[in-house]
């Protein structure tokens, strides 16, 4: 994806004025708009605050020759301290094969977002280049305020189409949390393996836990992350690079490899980290005898693990945790929501959590697709991602019609 960033550099950029738009505490500073083959993308940078750090892209996707009314507009949100590139990648470096390119390329415009910290140089935060104190702040609550921007500009861009709103891991719970907050200003939502809430006994005890212990860590000012993801990014570039290499990570026999690590990272369930709010959460269903995924695609896998940005929040974990163990600030109005919903899960990631959610939307129209034996990412970097992702969202606009 790197690679086919930078071909994209090369196809065409164009700088225009930032645009004179502002809510108050949302301020557009700059806008870009470049051409990626058949498609045009624009990059709106939002100030959302009084520090750099208070910063988010809002990006727009849509055909070079769309015409002036789109067939629909999209607005994705992506996993944690991902940008809107988790969109546009394939393993192949192939643009059109994208979730992006092919929601676009069907006349669709698709609106996107890469979440305030993007950018932000690894050792920025620890050595003060940049003052990273307005992330105990964010969360959900930062999500929400930066898509009902986006939400305004989608509206003054195309009066009369309500858009549909989806998002994957965090995303997901991030559309949660919106249509929680701003009901009315959707037509439909999809979510992708994205949980907020919880029945399960056991989930909500681990998660009360888990909660407790961020938001002692917040209070006492820690308030990001700036070493785990790295740590994700290494893993994946020694599994691609040099897949059968011993690995240089301390804690595993000699001769374990580098490919078995990441398929112990992302296979075995990790049931003490705060990250994994089921106990047998996993990733990515595999063996670490057998040295391999089951649905998950090596390439396709490690392209989008390395997109990971340096940083991100812990009151996003928190807000996660918190919701998982019963908290409802962001799940106490669901029931107002009353267009189609689909919830895509997976029986080892959130296929659960989907159908305690599918209870408090009373009034919505909803689908659940869980998938067995899918870990919390096989369905998107499966090589068959466009039978479990893209058609089956596709499939279910087209029979829901998408609008209220």
């Amino acid at each position: 994806m790197r690679r086919c960033l930078g071909t994209l550099a090369c196809l065409g950029a164009l700088a225009v004025p930032a645009a004179a738009a502002a809510d108050g505490t949302h301020q557009v500073i700059d806008q870009r708009t470049v051409r990626i083959g058949p498609f045009v993308r624009t990059d709106t940078t939002v100030q959302a605050g009084a520090e750099p750090v208070d910063r988010f892209v809002m990006h727009r996707l849509r055909r070079l020759h769309g015409g002036h009314r789109p067939r629909g507009v999209l607005l994705v949100l992506g996993p944690l301290a991902n940008r809107f590139d988790f969109f546009e990648t394939d393993e192949h470096g192939i643009y059109a094969r994208s979730f992006g390119a092919f929601f676009a390329a069907l006349g669709w415009e698709v609106w996107g977002y890469s979440p305030r910290g993007t950018g932000l140089a690894a050792g920025a935060c620890e050595s003060g280049a940049a003052d990273c104190a307005p992330m105990a702040d964010w969360g959900l609550a930062a999500f929400v305020d930066d898509v009902a921007f986006i939400r305004d500009r989608i509206a003054a861009r195309h009066p009369g189409i309500e858009p549909v709103l989806g998002g994957y891991s965090l995303g997901g719970a991030a559309v949660i949390a919106t249509l929680n907050a701003h009901p009315d200003d959707y037509a439909a939502a999809f979510v992708v393996e994205g949980a907020l809430y919880s029945e399960d006994p056991e989930i909500l005890d681990r998660n009360v836990v888990f909660c407790a212990d961020l938001d002692a860590l917040i209070a006492a000012g820690f308030v990001f992350d700036g070493e785990s993801l790295p740590v994700l990014r290494l893993l994946a570039t020694l599994a691609g690079e040099d897949p059968d290499g011993e690995t240089p990570f301390p804690g595993f026999p000699p001769g374990f490899t580098n490919h078995q690590v990441l398929v112990f990272a992302l296979a075995v369930p990790q049931p003490d980290d705060p990250f994994n709010q089921t106990p047998d959460f996993i990733r990515c269903a595999g063996s670490v005898e057998e040295d391999r995924f089951f649905h998950c695609s090596d390439p396709r896998t490690v392209a989008h693990l390395l997109l990971f940005n340096d940083y991100f929040d812990l009151r996003s974990v928190r807000d996660l945790t918190c919701g998982m163990g019963g908290d409802r600030t962001h799940t106490d109005d669901l029931g107002a929501f009353d267009g189609p919903v689909l919830l895509i899960g997976g029986e080892l990631g959130f296929a659960g959590q989907n159908l305690d959610l599918a209870g408090l939307l009373v009034a919505a129209d909803v689908t659940v697709e869980n998938q067995p034996g899918f870990g919390h990412a096989d369905h998107w970097f499966s090589v068959r991602h466009r039978r479990f992702v893209e058609g089956e969202i596709l499939r279910w606009l087209v029979r829901t019609r998408w609008q209220r």
